[in-house]
């Protein structure tokens, strides 16, 4: 043992009462010899318990004192007991007092542990329940997304209009689904390439050659987007334009373009 857990860890106490053994009880005699600071606490630790000890001693009635004193031989027989029962006493109540302190302080130090414990576990069970309620939330949104898709594919309101590279992108490709009645508009850009942050993807509805602007997109941002509300159109087409968009499309940047049949 070192000198830090001689003073902390009860050692010279159980030294006092003899609660230590051979070996442990040599090195803390050599510690206090040896070292001031150790030899000081362990005077003040025998003094303290010595305190307690005859605090704890209860004192005889004043007339069974008068009764003694009338025979000289009972007052010497019954000083000897007393003396030995006052030794007895205060050895019991020093070890007493000594093994009520080492109990208390290691209920102290477990109920502790334990609530350290205890409360470690409940703020990972905490952490642990925020992301698991995060991931439903980010699992049960991306499922409503997926319906919503769905019901878009294999709703027959809806046209399914794809449309085909140009000579700029030949092996691009676009899908337009569109309910002309309720003017829905969704567009799945997955084939497209992704552009710089300057430049961004335009959708175009021409109706009798007119372009009209059916919104802005990234190819990155998704795969099914949901785009401007369009009621009419004889064909549809993507442009790169600058970011935002702009008011007419830049036919020269033409990715993809396809009619509406019927």
């Amino acid at each position: 043992m070192n000198k830090q857990e001689l003073l902390n860890e009860g050692y010279l106490s159980a030294y006092i009462t003899g609660d230590v053994t051979a070996a442990d009880s040599e090195q803390i005699a050599a510690f206090i010899d040896a070292d001031a600071e150790v030899r000081a606490e362990y005077n003040d630790l025998q003094k303290t318990l010595e305190l307690l000890a005859f605090h704890g001693s209860l004192a005889p009635a004043s007339h069974v004192k008068q009764r003694l004193m009338q025979n000289e031989a009972v007052i010497k027989n019954v000083d000897f007991i007393n003396t030995s029962a006052k030794l007895r006493t205060s050895r019991w109540m020093m070890a007493a007092s000594i093994s009520l302190a080492l109990m208390t302080s290691i209920a102290a130090l477990y109920f502790w542990t334990q609530w350290q414990n205890t409360d470690f576990r409940l703020a990972q069970l905490t952490a642990r329940n925020i992301e698991l309620a995060e991931n439903y939330n980010l699992v049960n949104q991306e499922l409503s997304n997926i319906r919503q898709d769905l019901a878009v594919i294999i709703s027959p309101e809806f046209q399914r209009i794809i449309l085909k590279g140009t000579e700029n992108a030949i092996d691009a490709k676009a899908v337009v689904y569109w309910n002309p009645a309720e003017e829905e508009l969704f567009l799945n850009s997955s084939n497209l390439a992704r552009l710089s942050e300057e430049e961004q993807y335009q959708l175009w509805a021409l109706v009798d050659g007119v372009p009209i602007d059916a919104g802005v997109f990234d190819a990155s941002s998704g795969t099914f987007q949901i785009m401007k509300k369009i009621g009419a159109a004889d064909a549809f087409a993507v442009t790169v334009e600058k970011a935002g968009g702009a008011e007419n499309p830049t036919l020269s940047t033409m990715q993809v373009y396809a009619e509406v049949i019927g």
